[in-house]
């Protein structure tokens, strides 16, 4: 069985804004690409379209995995590795997971730089159509808690930066759970080759620049 594995890009700094706009962008690209799957079944170019919709899922866990790791400098006292427990907590307190190995998903790559797995949970029902929906939510609450939670236009301000960022980035883990999980159901039930999707996934990267 296959682990994805997505780095920092480390000569990119997002914003908690900019990560906002790009998460519209990239949802509305995988949105777009599963409605594309959808008119293409049982035609020769259906695999094709589902190819393109791994690819969107990659982007988008991208967009939230490059953040997280930024958030550990807007605030020191929230640990990357104190997120990635709790999130972790939720899936097993749930039943999507039968045991706690968050030691495991936080890598250093061959390269040297950071990098985040997630895991495999078992969730039942789960397809593109409930995977685009859940992101579409919680991209909305995120965009809530750099936002209204902030009073950023003049709303009464509920949590302090230290709590908005903890909060930013347990909500950015679940959105990249949403992806993970989902590559690893086209894996198993379509036999897609991930391994290689990331592998190009990662070259696409570096040929832009934003890893070394």
């Amino acid at each position: 069985m296959i682990e994805i594995v997505l780095p920092r890009l480390t000569r990119l700094i997002p914003s908690l804004e900019s990560t906002f706009h790009k998460l519209v962008e990239e949802q509305g690209e995988l949105s777009e690409a599963i409605l594309q799957w959808m008119d293409e079944q049982g035609t020769p170019n259906a695999r094709d379209a589902l190819h393109r919709v791994a690819g969107e899922l990659l982007d988008v866990a991208q967009t939230c995995i490059s953040m997280t790791f930024v958030l550990e400098d807007l605030a020191p006292d929230v640990r990357l590795e104190n997120l990635m427990e709790e999130h972790l907590k939720k899936l097993l307190r749930k039943g999507y997971l039968d045991r706690d190995t968050g030691d495991v998903y936080l890598k250093i790559t061959e390269e040297g730089y950071r990098a985040i797995s997630l895991p495999r949970p078992v969730i039942p029902g789960v397809t593109l159509d409930s995977t685009v929906l859940t992101i579409s939510v919680a991209v909305g609450r995120f965009a809530q808690w750099i936002g209204k939670f902030r009073g950023a236009s003049g709303e009464f301000v509920r949590y302090d930066d230290e709590q908005v960022i903890r909060g930013c980035g347990l909500n950015l883990l679940h959105i990249a759970q949403c992806c993970f999980t989902m590559l690893y159901i086209l894996e198993q039930t379509f036999l897609m080759d991930i391994d290689t999707l990331v592998t190009s996934h990662i070259e696409k990267l570096k040929q832009r620049g934003y890893v070394k």
